[in-house]
């Protein structure tokens, strides 16, 4: 229960801070935490629910407080954002089923289906939901090709995000490596 309680508020931690300090334009550890909590967590509900609520979380903190000129009023939901959360249900459900051993190999895959899901349904939602495109079949075009410099940002990050806590989690948690739990002899 302690490993559980410590990844949770971990993972929502590296979420948080991950999105509201400064990166390159969607360069965050969303998926990659969305990934390893569906991979690390035995209860798929709270593996879901802990990306939802860093998500959140930051959400809610850089749109009250960093980007509180756009907003007439403090929100703590917005129009758009069920089309991201949704995304990141997906992508949760595709790595509880898709992610049931670590290999390098299904790492790599997993985020890039992330990615991907995260793209084609996001920008679905902005297609659909702001006044920024037509409701044409040339305005989703539009709205799917002007996103992908924020699509190939999003999956180095992905990328590096995903090695590098999988890679963690591994050396952290690997039932092999013998100096997490022994003590050395000097």
């Amino acid at each position: 229960m302690k490993k559980n309680l410590l990844l949770i508020v971990l993972f929502i931690a590296i979420i948080f801070f991950g999105r509201i300090l400064p990166h390159p334009y969607n360069f965050t550890p969303l998926i990659a935490v969305t990934l390893l909590s569906s991979y690390s967590l035995s209860n798929k509900f709270l593996a879901i629910m802990i990306p939802l609520v860093g998500f959140w979380l930051s959400d809610l903190f850089m749109n009250n407080y960093i980007y509180a000129g756009y907003f007439a009023e403090f929100t703590v939901f917005n129009s758009g954002m069920i089309w991201t959360y949704s995304a990141i249900v997906l992508v949760a459900l595709m790595g509880s089923s898709f992610l049931n051993k670590i290999s390098a190999g299904k790492v790599i895959l997993a985020s890039l289906s992330g990615s991907t899901i995260f793209y084609l349904i996001s920008n679905f939602g902005v297609w659909a939901f702001s006044p920024m495109y037509a409701k044409t079949l040339t305005g989703l075009v539009q709205s799917y090709s002007l996103a992908l410099p924020f699509y190939s940002t999003s999956l180095m990050g992905d990328f590096v995000y995903s090695a590098i806590l999988f890679g963690a989690y591994q050396l952290v948690f690997s039932k092999n490596l013998n100096f997490l739990t022994s003590h050395s002899k000097t």
